[in-house]
């Protein structure tokens, strides 16, 4: 049996990396330093990915997002929605390889299509 040349092996590209900051004063999320969102939906999109980084999981509820107090979120009920919307939106027109994605009534699936780098930010610093 004849074994391939190395050289006739498709060879892939490293994996893309992005770095992900935040910034607590005020919850800014930046990713590879480009400013994507702030406030408390950027408040919940570092609670997605601090859980997903740690634990893998992907997939969410809107109830467990509301019932989270380390959010505080205003008490507003359909407010969260709106604010998914808008992260889900942000996302889609400012970065292609993060996504909130319906995955059925009140849940969604975060999708992570690059290695991410997560760095919380100390206070004061941009």
């Amino acid at each position: 049996m004849e074994t391939p040349d190395l050289q006739d092996v498709p060879r892939r590209p490293p994996a893309a990396a992005s770095t992900i900051k935040h910034y607590p004063a005020d919850d800014s999320i930046f990713i590879d330093d480009a400013y994507l969102i702030n406030g408390i939906a950027g408040r919940i999109l570092w609670k997605l990915l601090l859980i997903y980084s740690q634990t893998g999981r992907s997939e969410f509820s809107n109830k467990e997002i509301r019932l989270d107090t380390s959010l505080q979120l205003p008490d507003i009920k359909d407010n969260l929605e709106a604010r998914l919307i808008l992260l889900r939106r942000r996302l889609q027109d400012r970065c292609d390889f993060v996504s909130l994605t319906p995955s059925g009534r009140g849940q969604f699936r975060l999708e992570i299509r690059r290695q991410l780098t997560l760095q919380e930010q100390p206070h004061g610093t941009q």
